[in-house]
């Protein structure tokens, strides 16, 4: 038992802070070696980027699964990267002191717990050590209760498997809201350890070699013998939830980043079918990469380290939710259109600035300041500077342009002033002729 090599699985529902944790174990422990397997479900893998790379230098051996779920369709692929790990354990490649397994926010973690159960070789190389579940103080109640309050659903299957509950962002709730989240998460798993964070900041000493998972007293919660869990155990996945990736190359406007993200977020009713939204970035005006990540009408958003010499500039999203496939075609567009295009107006052009509800004579002073498009000198009002953010009308125009509608409405209103003469004149005339034509 001593030798066997044990495994720590984050499991919780999307957005709850599964990444977070990874990275604040990796920063936080000196002492142990350990392997990382992540699991993502997507078009476009995001982790592995939000892994910060001084943690993944900490990680012995770092493994990401993405081309599926590992409680379903790549379980197969998750035993063949333990057996590899074991392997090379036994020949000495690797020293590892644990494998901490990230699973997938839509994922059940039953399986994956089987499969160290059923796999003759993974019974025999590894133990599970604790399965930490984190559950977000903000959403808990909607999406554990999302079944009618009936213990069913992929959350309530990741608080059932779990020996570890953080209940995570505890800012975000009121003390009576924390402990109906509680009392809420016993009646899924009675026995189950909960312990109220921030940020996934957790004394580690509860979290790693704790012993914590006793597979037996899970089932027993469940109702289930360990033969009925090898044999007819079936993963509790919501197949409603779908997911839409985009990637490209060139540098984003990130102010039109933010507002086309907007038009989904900050409409409540919309929002509510974006579970979670994750992407990195590559900002026009820096040389850092730019991540965001969104749990509904939450956003989170930060620039982070420095782009590698080597590394491919590639800005990646990924939407996951419901209804995401009838809006692949509207996201991929308003996405593409936030890929910055050569600024129009170059260093000393004088221009037409957006400023106190008006367009005022300016000149460009600046391009890409602070990421936004042009940095501008107000004229007649000494030392005022003012930012453009996007390269487009809306905050900047050529100075013929407003000379040009002005114009162009000064001739629509003589033209209709004209028009108007015309008409009066032609109906005085008609009047005289009337006049002239009848008899007295």
């Amino acid at each position: 038992m001593s030798e066997r090599i044990p495994v720590l699985v984050l499991t919780g529902y999307l957005g709850a802070g599964k990444t977070t944790l990874l990275n604040y174990i990796l920063k936080e422990q000196r002492e142990l070696k350990l392997a990382v397997i992540e699991n993502e479900v997507g078009e476009v893998s995001i982790d592995d980027a939000l892994v910060e790379q001084k943690h993944k230098d900490m990680a012995e051996e770092l493994v990401t699964l993405d081309n599926g779920c590992v409680c379903c369709t790549i379980r197969a692929d998750l035993v063949r990267t333990l057996h590899d790990i074991a392997d090379r354990q036994r020949s000495g490649k690797l020293k590892l002191d644990g494998v901490l397994i990230e699973l997938t926010g839509a994922a059940d973690p039953a399986p994956v717990v089987q499969s160290f159960m059923i796999d003759d070789q993974c019974r025999f190389s590894y133990r599970i050590d604790n399965v930490i579940a984190l559950v977000d103080a903000r959403h808990a109640l909607s999406k554990l209760d999302e079944h009618g309050g009936r213990n069913e659903g992929t959350a309530c299957a990741q608080i059932a498997f779990s020996s570890t509950v953080l209940l995570n962002k505890m800012d975000l709730a009121d003390e009576a809201g924390l402990k109906a989240i509680e009392k809420r998460i016993k009646e899924v798993n009675s026995v189950v350890n909960i312990i109220r964070c921030q940020y996934a900041k957790v004394d580690l000493r509860k979290l790693v070699n704790v012993g914590a998972f006793d597979l037996a007293r899970v089932l027993e919660e469940q109702y289930m013998d360990e033969e009925e869990f090898n044999t007819f155990y079936e993963p509790k996945m919501d197949r409603t939830i779908s997911n839409v990736g985009i990637r490209c190359s060139g540098a984003l406007n990130m102010f039109a980043l933010q507002l086309f993200i907007g038009e989904y977020l900050d409409d409540e009713e919309i929002a509510k079918d974006f579970l979670r939204v994750k992407g990195v970035f590559n900002i026009a005006g820096t040389s850092n990469m730019y991540v965001m990540q969104c749990v509904h009408m939450i956003r989170s958003e930060s620039f982070t380290r420095p782009w590698g010499e080597d590394e491919v500039r590639e800005n990646r999203i990924i939407f996951i939710g419901r209804r995401m496939q009838e809006r692949r075609q509207e996201l991929t567009k308003g996405f593409m259109e936030c890929v910055a295009k050569p600024l129009r107006f170059s260093v000393g052009a004088p221009v037409l600035a957006h400023w106190q509800d008006d367009f005022v004579k300016a000149t460009i002073i600046k391009q890409w300041d602070e990421c936004r498009a042009y940095r501008v000198h107000i004229h007649d009002r000494k030392g005022t500077n003012v930012w453009a953010l996007i390269d487009d009308d809306r905050f900047v125009t050529p100075n013929s342009y407003i000379v040009d509608k002005t114009r162009r409405s000064r001739r629509k209103a003589v033209g209709i002033a004209l028009g108007f003469l015309i008409f009066f004149v032609f109906r005085k005339t008609c009047v005289l002729c009337d006049e002239f034509s009848t008899p007295h």
